[in-house]
């Protein structure tokens, strides 16, 4: 199988990868292909068996809407929902039968305060692979929803310095390693969504 996976650099993305690529050829689309907030810079990466849109961040995020920068909104949009879209697109335009999975979060279920832009682009993400379903019927789409994970996700949420970090991870959360091996067997399954959380 060609498996195509966005966000390898780092977390879920890298060990994901590290397991398929025992037995699948894996295409990694990090910043070397595109930076994906800025989805003009895609191109095409062939035909693939499977895409799997897992990068995803919220640079500038954890603040009330009226303070987050627009060009932090723009770019968590645009990593998160519209280049897994174009990268969508593309996979499809390649193989009408490919599997499309979707790595949204658990904020699709609940909203929490100074994520908003962030939750948008996960639920939004969401609503996308619904909608594929229907308009593209040969085409299989799965989502993984993702609970509080340790990677370098708050780090990088705060890189620009724009607030003190807040110590994210106290709370009861999952490791990447685990996340990884939870998802490598569930997109060769025949169940459309799972739940991964703490």
């Amino acid at each position: 199988m060609n498996v195509a996976i966005t966000g390898t650099t780092s977390g879920v993305g890298y060990h994901l990868s590290g397991i398929l690529k025992k037995d699948h050829t894996v295409i990694e689309l990090n910043r070397e292909f595109a930076d994906l907030d800025y989805p003009h810079e895609i191109r095409s990466f062939g035909e693939v068996d499977y895409l799997i849109n897992c990068a995803g961040h919220d640079v500038g995020g954890k603040v009330p809407f009226k303070d987050m920068y627009w060009h932090h909104c723009n770019r968590v949009l645009n990593t998160n929902l519209v280049s897994a879209m174009k990268l969508s697109q593309l996979a499809i335009q390649s193989n009408p039968n490919v599997t499309i999975v979707n790595i949204t979060s658990t904020n699709v279920e609940k909203f929490y305060p100074g994520d908003l832009v962030y939750s948008l682009s996960k639920k939004s993400l969401q609503i996308f692979g619904d909608m594929l379903r229907y308009e593209h019927p040969t085409v299989t789409v799965k989502e993984v929803i993702l609970g509080l994970t340790k990677t370098n996700f708050n780090e990088n949420r705060h890189k620009d310095n724009h607030k003190p970090i807040d110590d994210l991870y106290a709370m009861d959360h999952l490791f990447p390693e685990h996340v990884a091996d939870v998802i490598a067997e569930f997109i060769f399954t025949d169940n459309e969504v799972i739940r991964i959380a703490p």
